[in-house]
């Protein structure tokens, strides 16, 4: 909707953009959107300051309606921070717009970075939460699917951006099975459009549900064999929007007794979670329940911690979970699970790993009523102006994984799904054990948030066989990870021992 305009009295004009990473001998390939008249082509380059063009592509002259013009890059030497540079030569007028370029390894990727897509995979996410958080809110589905240069901009700014729709519900359901997760998808009902328009929202809920799980001969489900994805994806969790606290409780529970039976209808086998509390309402969460916990599966609770309380904040917040479950299980649903779908520390330093690791160990401790937890925020471009505290970190060049990324990775390594009891004095210690499925195998997870080192003796009750092995892990340190060095985390910060 906004085009460059490009003009010339003579000589070369035209736009760049920059940073770009690129590699010498891979292959780039482009493509963008062109108009108007040039007496000579255009000129599409990579170029460092440094070293000068990197590879050049001439393109002949643009034609007076929209045209896409495609272009292939091999540069001859690498560049952490290359420009794209799209200009014309000689007199002329153009117009320039969706400009894109993509390395052949992300086109293998499905248009994925391959190192984000690595640490996300290695993270092993059993689901992925999207279109998460506030952007949820404002989110039309149908704008997003179908050819990029078809697809419709979000309607507002948020998080340093003006999103242009390229990752819709076809490339996050293929991320979500490239890493190996379930999609969690999050609807917008309309909390900001007036209440008249509801039966709208309800039924893009519904053709949502349909375009990802209906047949290829349902009404949205050959509109997706149309964009090349004839079987259906099963989607099995569905999240009633996102933080509709600003609504109140019982305009929000009016809307969840509107949505989840029209849901459930277009697709039974859905499983469906309502908004809950952020923080500590109790009182919310005590009114959702109540007023429509009869139609749901899930309460999707958010926290966010100060890093300053790594120590106590795991604690308070296990009490809360289970002061939750109490009231579920006094409900007319006490089948309900508790889902936390955001939460984290606000940093990135050690604290946040102290904090994830403590956390992670109540939600184990919670299990009989906890069943999914997903932190916030899960990537973060390293130029963002707020919310330091992402798992992954990037820019255009390379990643680093946080203190929380690399707990959670410590604790998804050594998951095991049935908790044994633990006895004794723990002090300040948090500690979780389980056993795998097989009995085989016996973890031990342990957080020290004190300022001194504590000695822990292990001592197996009757009926443990002694054990053949044993392995320690350990992760500690303090500062902030450096994103120049190029690697996903300092092996300084973790340590294994046989």
């Amino acid at each position: 909707e906004f085009p460059q305009m490009i003009e010339s009295q003579g000589g070369e004009a035209g736009i760049q953009q920059s940073p770009f990473c690129v590699r010498k001998g891979q292959t780039y390939h482009g493509s963008g959107w062109v108009r108007g008249q040039v007496s000579s082509g255009l000129v599409v380059r990579l170029i460092d300051e440094q070293q000068g063009v990197l590879d050049e592509v001439r393109l002949s002259a643009p034609k007076p309606e929209w045209q896409e013009r495609s272009f292939e890059f091999v540069p001859r030497a690498s560049a952490d921070n290359a420009a794209l540079q799209v200009g014309l030569r000689g007199k002329g007028k153009v117009w320039v717009d969706q400009v894109s370029m993509m390395a052949e390894t992300s086109r293998q990727a499905g248009g994925f970075r391959p190192d984000l897509l690595g640490a996300i995979a290695d993270l092993r996410p059993p689901i992925i939460r999207w279109p998460g958080g506030c952007f949820a809110e404002w989110y039309r589905w149908k704008d997003c699917i179908g050819p990029q240069h078809k697809r419709v901009k979000y309607p507002i700014t948020i998080w340093d951006d003006q999103d242009v729709s390229s990752l819709g519900t076809d490339e996050f359901i293929d991320l979500c099975r490239r890493v190996g997760a379930e999609p969690l998808i999050v609807i917008n009902i309309g909390s900001h459009d007036s209440p008249d328009r509801r039966a709208e929202y309800i039924q893009e809920a519904c053709d949502w549900i349909e375009y990802c799980n209906g047949s290829a001969t349902s009404r949205w489900g050959r509109v997706r064999a149309a964009n090349g994805h004839p079987k259906p994806y099963d989607v099995k969790y569905w999240e009633i929007d996102n933080e509709t606290w600003f609504m109140g409780a019982e305009r929000y529970v009016r809307a969840v007794r509107d949505f989840a039976p029209a849901m459930k209808k277009m697709d039974p086998a859905i499983n469906v979670a309502a908004c809950g509390s952020g923080g500590f309402g109790m009182d919310w969460n005590r009114e959702i329940i109540e007023g429509c916990g009869d139609l749901i599966d899930y309460l999707s609770i958010h926290h966010y911690e100060n890093p300053n309380r790594y120590a106590q904040g795991p604690r308070r917040y296990e009490r809360f979970i289970r002061d939750t479950a109490t009231v579920i299980a006094q409900s007319a649903n006490p089948k309900m699970k508790i889902y936390c779908s955001e939460w984290n520390a606000q940093s990135t330093d050690w604290r946040t790993g102290l904090y994830a690791g403590g956390l992670l160990n109540g939600f184990e401790r919670c299990g009989e009523v906890f069943e999914i937890g997903g932190p916030a925020l899960f990537l973060r471009h390293s130029s963002a102006t707020a919310w330091d505290n992402a798992f992954i970190n990037f820019d255009h060049r390379s990643w680093f994984a946080a203190p929380n990324y690399v707990v959670m990775k410590l604790w998804r390594d050594h998951y095991a799904p049935n908790r044994i009891e633990i006895m004794g004095d723990t002090d300040v210690l948090n500690i979780v054990a389980t056993k795998s499925q097989d009995g085989q195998t016996l973890y031990v997870k342990c957080v020290n948030p004190g300022e001194s080192a504590t000695q822990v003796c292990l001592d197996l009750a009757e009926g443990f066989e002694p054990a053949e092995a044993a392995k320690y892990w350990s992760f500690y340190g303090q500062g902030k990870y450096d994103l120049a060095a190029g690697h996903p985390y300092n092996s300084e910060f973790t340590q294994m021992i046989e």
